[in-house]
């Protein structure tokens, strides 16, 4: 009633259609018009910013090129999401991790062939009488639902 003394009705319904413009019109949905190869989703396991939270990751030529958070559907930047990684970037870890010096383990996809789940720990160094343990120094990748785009 009171709104109504003070504007007019379509005063009221233009501030509100502007005001719901702002808060929906915010890029953080995907594009369709931009192109990807696949997408998948991606748990990281870590003491690090984003771990334990499930982000969809959009690649290009095996390059991530884009994440959200699926819980809000919030565009990251790359700094919040460079250290997440693609399926062949998953395979390059594996490939690169010293097994004399990290306990590994991975569980493959069925029916996709990629790592589901790869998890890496450095082992306790042994010297003598003394065992050095690094904690909190472990990293797990969950990933799932991958889907061929192009």
């Amino acid at each position: 009633l009171i709104l109504s003394k003070l504007f007019n009705h379509e005063k009221i319904t233009f501030c509100f259609i502007t005001l719901f413009s702002l808060l929906t019109g915010c890029d953080n949905s995907v594009d369709v018009n931009e192109q990807y190869d696949y997408t998948i989703e991606q748990q990281m396991g870590c003491y690090c910013s984003h771990g334990g939270i499930w982000l969809k990751l959009f690649v290009v030529q095996d390059t991530i090129s884009k994440a959200i958070i699926i819980s809000d559907n919030r565009k990251l930047s790359y700094e919040e999401f460079r250290f997440h990684k693609s399926i062949k970037d998953l395979f390059k870890q594996i490939e690169q991790i010293d097994m004399s010096t990290y306990e590994l383990r991975i569980t493959m996809d069925p029916t996709n062939t990629y790592p589901s789940y790869l998890y890496y720990n450095p082992k306790p160094i042994v010297n003598g009488d003394t065992v050095l343990v690094i904690v909190d120094a472990d990293i797990s990748y969950s990933t799932r639902n991958y889907l061929k785009i192009n």
